[in-house]
């Protein structure tokens, strides 16, 4: 079976034309429709045994959020607008160490672009991965160079999220706050994956030449992880960007479950963030706030609260970045001519080559992580 990827024609100048490729995902057909059939089947079989229950619910919550309190609500767009300054600060300092054309500027625009593109598209995440992509490409990177430094941003990023899970997990296991399943086995998963990830850290071969899907994507992992440990290895403050982006994204669900009068205790908060933030990876529209309201639910949160602070949620997470993220758009499209002005490459020119974006299985090796040029 070919592997997974997102096809990017890097001779585009339009990074809204760009962005529209991902819509030519070359998935499974067969396993994205059975994906979709079980998860419309599964939301139906809640409906047909709750409905009652959860329109009820769901009109509270409506109510609820009109007497929302606006002092929390604006409260939380300044954590949401704080949250993309992390994020903004953390690509600048991956990016611009493999190009010197990533200042903070283009990283603001590539950023807000493609998180937008994320929270907008129900695309697990693809949309903003395939424009940053494409943005390193017309930057001057090649495959490779543009997949090591994407990859080893997501492991920086990343590994924030994964720490959190693991430690908030055990935590609330110990305390025997929340059942033991719901807590103990998220833990178990997240810190897993941290092993196995610096498993193939250890074992990874530059110079290897990996075959088939399970080397191809343990060579990738163990790549960029390794990059990663570069960075982090000489600390710079732009680093607290991981951080920063999923530290005040959780401020601004702490925020609307204050505009509602009853926030959870801060490791239901942390678990409950975090395990609906998985739901991100399913490709449909509004399975982050179901993910994320099912979370919550089943720590034990009632639903009348839940849902309004969930909902008011998505909405700023949603929609704060969506001015900013146009903007942006324009301001790349005009950067990404201006870059091609410089290279004396017409715009558009057809002998410009595809780039692809793996996924995840036909990854371009990243280089080893001496090839990343370290700050001086």
């Amino acid at each position: 079976m070919p592997a997974q990827a997102i096809s990017l024609d890097t001779s585009i100048s339009d990074p809204i034309a760009a962005l529209k490729r991902v819509g030519g995902v070359r998935s499974s057909g067969r396993t994205r429709n059975l994906a979709i059939a079980a998860a419309l089947g599964a939301a139906a079989a809640v409906v047909a045994i709750a409905a009652p229950s959860l329109v009820h619910k769901f009109g509270d919550a409506l109510v609820r959020a009109l007497h929302a309190d606006p002092v929390f609500v604006i409260g939380g767009i300044g954590f949401e607008l704080a949250s993309f300054a992390g994020y903004i600060a953390l690509f600048w300092y991956v990016a611009s160490r493999s190009s010197s054309r990533i200042g903070l500027r283009a990283s603001a625009e590539i950023s807000l672009a493609g998180t937008a593109a994320t929270r907008l598209l129900p695309t697990a995440g693809a949309g903003g991965a395939a424009l940053t992509f494409w943005s390193l490409r017309r930057a001057g990177q090649d495959n490779r160079g543009a997949t090591r430094t994407l990859l080893s941003f997501l492991v920086v990023l990343y590994s924030v999220f994964l720490g959190s899970i693991a430690v908030a997990g055990i935590l609330l296991a110990t305390s025997g706050a929340v059942p033991f399943e719901l807590s103990a086995i998220p833990a178990a998963v997240a810190s897993s994956a941290i092993v196995l990830a610096l498993v193939f850290a250890v074992r990874h071969r530059p110079d290897a030449a990996p075959s088939g899907r399970l080397q191809n994507v343990s060579h990738a992992v163990g790549g960029a992880v390794r990059e990663a440990l570069v960075l982090v290895r000489r600390p710079d403050g732009r680093l607290a960007g991981a951080l920063a982006w999923w530290g005040f994204d959780m401020l601004v669900l702490w925020a609307t479950f204050n505009a509602f009068g009853a926030p959870p205790a801060a490791g239901v908060m942390v678990l409950g963030y975090f395990l609906g933030q998985v739901a991100n990876t399913v490709p449909l529209p509004g399975a982050a706030s179901g993910g994320m309201v099912g979370a919550f639910l089943a720590l034990g949160m009632p639903a009348e609260v839940v849902l309004p602070a969930v909902l008011a949620y998505r909405a700023i997470a949603i929609w704060t970045p969506v001015p900013a993220g146009a903007a942006a758009l324009a301001g790349l499209r005009r950067r990404v001519r201006g870059w091609a002005a410089e290279d004396g490459v017409e715009v558009g020119a057809a002998e410009d080559e595809a780039a692809v974006i793996p996924l995840p299985t036909r990854m371009p090796v990243p280089a080893t992580h001496e090839a990343i040029p370290l700050a001086a």
